[in-house]
């Protein structure tokens, strides 16, 4: 009978909760690729506003296509390009964190087993705590757009931001906070692990 007819069982039994080294060097390489691509996105958007705000936005004022006028119509234009670069990073950052957080796992575990409830910690504080600094530097970005298209629009969206950026960091800091837990139950049974003996005491 061929070895192929009846293969050896696989072991599932650390397939699900930890990640293996080929797992590791992907990540690695991961994050060299995303983090090219975001500072690329990053300096069209950059490139992008300089022009819109400091070119185009100035020769449209006092233009009109029929009853529209081409500054609001220009900076729709601008917003909107903006936005799409914006979906574009968020997607290279969400990348980017996904590796950063194995990569935070296996360091933090000291022996080179990576937990797959370490990661998922990992990669939920990640998010959580970059996805604010970018809507953040996006709002900065687009405050001025937003003011140009609508005066109040920017300070309802600065308000939404606000709201969604304090329960994001709340729950990242608690995804953070399980992580740190964990280690220091296990600092604390190692160190009762190796405490000496209490003496005994005859009567």
């Amino acid at each position: 009978m061929s070895t192929y007819d009846n293969p050896p069982p696989r072991d599932y039994s650390t397939s699900t909760n930890t990640v293996d080294n080929q797992t590791y060097q992907t990540a690695v390489n991961k994050i060299n690729d995303n983090t090219t691509k975001i500072g690329i996105n990053i300096g069209i958007a950059i490139v992008i506003w300089l022009v819109g705000n400091l070119v185009f936005i100035p020769i449209s004022r006092g233009l009109f296509v029929g009853i529209y006028a081409m500054t609001q119509l220009v900076d729709l234009i601008i917003l909107i390009a903006l936005l799409v670069l914006v979906v574009r990073i968020i997607g290279e950052i969400r990348a980017v964190t996904d590796s950063a957080a194995i990569m935070a796992a296996q360091y933090s575990s000291g022996n080179g087993a990576i937990e797959q409830s370490e990661v998922s910690n990992f990669r939920g504080a990640f998010r959580g705590f970059l996805y604010v600094l970018i809507v953040a530097a996006a709002y900065l970005l687009l405050s001025a757009q937003l003011d140009i298209l609508y005066p109040a629009l920017a300070g309802v969206v600065l308000l939404v931001i606000v709201v969604w950026a304090v329960y994001t960091l709340f729950r990242s800091g608690t995804l953070l906070s399980r992580t740190v837990d964990r280690h220091f139950r296990r600092w604390g049974s190692r160190l009762a692990s190796t405490a000496p003996p209490a003496p005994t005491t005859t009567t």
